[in-house]
Order: C-alpha cells, then sequence, then structure tokens
C-alpha cells in the first residue's frame, strides 16, 4: 500500500462508530454499547457543524441511503452532450481511443475533462499539461512492458464498433499499469524524457483521469465522489490507490472542516468511508 504521504497527510485514525439505533434488551449489553453509541451522536454533531445542517438532518444522512466505500460503484458524472454523440462521432471517439499512445492520452483528456469539486476541494481532473503527461506515462509503460500492449489490428477492429468500453476492456492491463506509474511521481517520468519536453507539475489531475477510467471498467468510486469518515466528518474522494488487480485499496479524501478550517488530505480504507446517496452510485 502507498504511503499517506504521497496525497500529502497521514491518515486520521477513525473511531469505529455504529450506526446501528437498535437497543439490546440485557442491560450490561446496553452499557457495553452506550459507548458506541456517544461516539455516534458525536459523529452526528460533527457532520452537522460541517455541513451547516440541522442534527435531524445529520442523523437521517447518516443513516438513510449511505453504503460503505468498499460496495458499489460511483461513475464520472455523464456529460449530456457525449451521450447524444451520433454513431459516426462515437467511431472516431473510439478510433482515437484506440491509437496507442497518443490517441488514447487525448481520448481519455477529452473524455473527463476539469470537473469542479466544490470550494473546499477545488479542479479535479484538471492540471497543467495533463495530457503530456498521460502521453510520457503511456510511452513508458509500453516501452518498459510491450507485453502489455494490445495488438493494433485488434484495437482497430473493435474501435469501429464505436463502442469505447470495448478499447477499455482490452486495453485494461495497460491503463492499470500507467495509473500504478504515476503513483511513483514525476521524477519516474521526468526521467524518461528529456528535461525540455516535460515541466514539472502536479500530477494530480493525471492519476484521477486514469482512476475514473478504472472505475468505469470495474468496481469502486471516483474522484469527485462525497464521503463521510466514521468520525462523521463529511469529505470528497480526491484519488484512489490501486494495487496490480482489484478495486481500490484505499482513497485519499479531502476532509471538509468548520470555516476557515484547513485539513491535510488522508487515506482512508474504503470500509471506514460511507458514501452518500443521491451520487448516481450503482
Amino acid at each position: 500500500m502507498l504511503p499517506a504521504s504521497l496525497f500529502g497527510g497521514e491518515r486520521e485514525p477513525s473511531p469505529e462508530v455504529l450506526m446501528d439505533d437498535s437497543q439490546p434488551s440485557n442491560d450490561d449489553r446496553h452499557r457495553r454499547q452506550s459507548v458506541p453509541g456517544r461516539a455516534r451522536k458525536r459523529a452526528i454533531r460533527l457532520h452537522a457543524a460541517c455541513t451547516g445542517v440541522s442534527y435531524t438532518i445529520a442523523a437521517r444522512r447518516l443513516a438513510a441511503g449511505t453504503t460503505t466505500a468498499d460496495q458499489g460503484r460511483t461513475l464520472y458524472p455523464a456529460d449530456a452532450a457525449r451521450s447524444r454523440r451520433t454513431l459516426a462521432e462515437r467511431v472516431a471517439d473510439a478510433r482515437l481511443a484506440a491509437d496507442l499512445p497518443h490517441g488514447r492520452a487525448a481520448h481519455l483528456v477529452q473524455r473527463f475533462p476539469p470537473r469542479d469539486g466544490g470550494p473546499d476541494v477545488g479542479t479535479l481532473y484538471g492540471g497543467a499539461a495533463r495530457h503530456e503527461l498521460l502521453l510520457t506515462a503511456y510511452k513508458l509503460v509500453i516501452d518498459e512492458r510491450p507485453d502489455l500492449e494490445p495488438s493494433a489490428i485488434d484495437l482497430a477492429w473493435q474501435a469501429e464498433s464505436g463502442d469505447e468500453t470495448v478499447l477499455d476492456a482490452a486495453c485494461t492491463r495497460l491503463d492499470r499499469a500507467v495509473r500504478l506509474l504515476l503513483d511513483e511521481g514525476f521524477e519516474r517520468l521526468a526521467a524518461a524524457v528529456p528535461a525540455a519536453q516535460l515541466v514539472e507539475v502536479r500530477i494530480d489531475g493525471a492519476r484521477q483521469t486514469l482512476d475514473a477510467l478504472l472505475v468505469a471498467g470495474g468496481s469502486g468510486h471516483v474522484p469527485g465522489t462525497r464521503v463521510v469518515m466514521l468520525s462523521g466528518r463529511p469529505a470528497t474522494i480526491v484519488g484512489a490507490v490501486w494495487e496490480p488487480a482489484g478495486p481500490p485499496v484505499a482513497y485519499a479524501v479531502r476532509r471538509h472542516g468548520l470555516a476557515g478550517e484547513v485539513l491535510d488530505d488522508v487515506l482512508a480504507p474504503p470500509q471506514e468511508l460511507l458514501v452518500l446517496a443521491g451520487q448516481g452510485a450503482e
């Protein structure tokens, strides 16, 4: 697992909060549950204070329609314009996605444009030179692991269907390898190209782009998903931690605080995050 310092913060210890109001009849057991009961109330009060809603609304929000982040899937918000593309336009996009490495990097930048994450988060899927970073990462992975590059003939044939998800499935091992490479930092990419061709920039936007792509073909929750930590503090997912296979093993979250409160990003395991309802989660 990657260190929390990769995302600029340490993991916040979270108390075990039970979101269950059931009261056992046994007096001893009732006394044992009194501490989690108080912790739950503290979580509700913290959530209410950070979000500016009443205690009752905060309690309902945490109790209804939430699932832990190790379940389900939240996708990048659908673009109405992309959903209305003609067949010819879909085929053109798929052909671009099939053109490794240049076209695929350009396709991903177009497919996942910058998105406003809110006042406490800022811009997601952005950053200067995002296309150049992705292009460099794809070139580097293909150069070091040519076995991960799908057949150009197969990709060209699949692109004629106009279904970009077919290309995603064919490139899934390559895409994941590129995402893992981005976790090694800018220096790893800069070492592979002449210094004049790649200026030092933050690579969060490139990572988030690959996060959204991998979630679309598997499971997990994309950057921008609103969650609640078990402490009750609201937060927004700003990145995922991946391993060579499977869904994200942790998420980098931007914690929301009280007015004027500045909080670092932290890493949290999926089972310690509650995904709020109403975000198109599957």
